[in-house]
């Protein structure tokens, strides 16, 4: 069980809330985001990522420090001292979907009770951890947990949703944020009685974000072994949906060249482990089990033989599947992190992208079926990791709405 308690938040005015929100940055170039800057000089993408704004010069750090201090004394922020609980919904793509955001000790991740399925890149986690301390923040906004259903939690959840929000507003990426601030002391020790019915939390995105505030955390301890345990460097924010609330959205696979094969024998390959149907439409996987094919302008319905699955909860999944079966002994694909012939792409609109991208000859697309909540479950329990670019999450969290001042 992890604890989830009251958050002392830096969060945005309410008039200045559509301004300073900013959708994911994880995807945007560096073109990308000095454009976001120029078409909004409040954005929180200043703070986020101020190499985009700055340059990658020595002090590119303690200039975004002197960004949010600035906007906190011109009242752009506003400071909540009494920590306390938030709810935060977001709509838009034809889901919506409603969580608490709060804080949970560090000492839950070390303890096992907070569970990671992702590897991280170490350089990464260097260079976020130097943000972080520097800033005194941290950056990227709360992290993305998912718990098990609780019919309590979501009934309360379902009554809260009744009452008008603090905010309500559109950000630029187009979805609709709604927000209450929870600050009585009955609810909040309601939502923490709650949420220690909900069992362990699972990171849903944010490993890195995770693991630079676990690696702060440890510096800070070693620099002060007379440490208390409630210092904010002791505690990462995040914001906690119920597995029915999320949407896993798939990934798809576009691999250039077959590796010195035809067409028909690399069909041929494929069908060693699974059976091949040639469709007219689009084979949009109905199941799990079920791949979609493009090949040459052709549609394939992939689907697997049940005795090729492992029973590994990793070894399972159908991307983990196609990887060892297919993408590696049969096309090449050796370390899906690096190979240059390997693309992913995840979102909406998957299909139409892969008809457009597949249009040369030796050209493959694969469409997958999504990772459901229970198999993420399964494989964060089992201590594995999920293999790359397995889950998009959607719609992505804004960030800059609930700042955690963690020095």
């Amino acid at each position: 069980m992890a604890l989830l308690v009251p958050l002392p938040c830096v969060r945005p005015q309410k008039e200045m809330a559509a301004k300073i929100a900013t959708g994911p940055h994880s995807f945007c170039s560096k073109e990308e985001l000095r454009r976001k800057v120029a078409d909004n000089p409040f954005t929180y993408t200043r703070i986020a990522h101020p190499k985009a704004v700055y340059g990658d010069v020595p002090d590119v750090y303690r200039r975004a420090r002197e960004a949010f201090r600035e906007w906190v004394q011109k009242g752009y922020f506003i400071e909540d001292r009494e920590p306390c609980y938030y709810m935060y919904r977001l709509e838009g793509g034809g889901h919506a979907q409603t969580g608490l955001v709060g804080r949970t000790s560090v000492d839950e991740i070390l303890e096992g009770r907070i569970h990671a399925h992702e590897n991280i890149r170490e350089s990464k986690l260097k260079d976020l951890m130097e943000h972080m301390e520097t800033c005194g923040l941290q950056v990227g906004g709360p992290i993305l947990t998912a718990f098990r259903s609780c019919p309590e939690v979501s009934a309360w959840i379902r009554q809260k949703e009744k009452e008008v929000p603090d905010y309500d507003f559109i950000s630029e990426n187009g979805l609709r944020n709604l927000i209450w601030r929870i600050s009585r002391t009955d609810e909040k020790e309601r939502i923490c009685g709650l949420m220690q019915k909900t069992g362990d939390l699972y990171i849903a995105d944010g490993h890195h974000r995770v693991m630079a505030s676990v690696g702060l955390c440890r510096k800070k301890r070693e620099e002060h072994p007379d440490y208390r345990g409630d210092e904010p460097w002791n505690y990462l924010a995040c914001v906690c949906f119920a597995e029915e609330e999320l949407q896993i959205l798939p990934y798809s696979r576009i691999v250039t060249g077959l590796n010195g094969l035809t067409a028909e024998a690399f069909l041929e390959a494929c069908g060693s482990c699974y059976e091949l149907q040639e469709e007219e439409a689009p084979a949009i996987p109905r199941k799990r089990g079920e791949i979609g094919l493009l090949l040459d302008g052709r549609w394939y319905r992939m689907t697997l033989r049940e005795e090729f699955r492992p029973a590994t909860p990793r070894g399972s999944l159908d991307a983990d599947i196609l990887q060892e079966r297919i993408l590696g002994p049969v096309l090449g694909i050796r370390d899906p992190r690096t190979c240059e012939r390997l693309d992913f792409i995840g979102g909406g609109g998957q299909t139409d992208i892969l008809i457009s991208r597949c249009s040369q000859p030796g050209t493959a697309g694969f469409l997958l079926y999504p990772v459901s909540m229970p198999e993420l479950f399964a494989v964060a329990d089992a201590e594995e990791t999920m293999p790359p670019k397995s889950t998009w999450f959607e719609p992505k969290l804004c960030n800059g709405l609930f700042l955690y001042r963690n020095e």
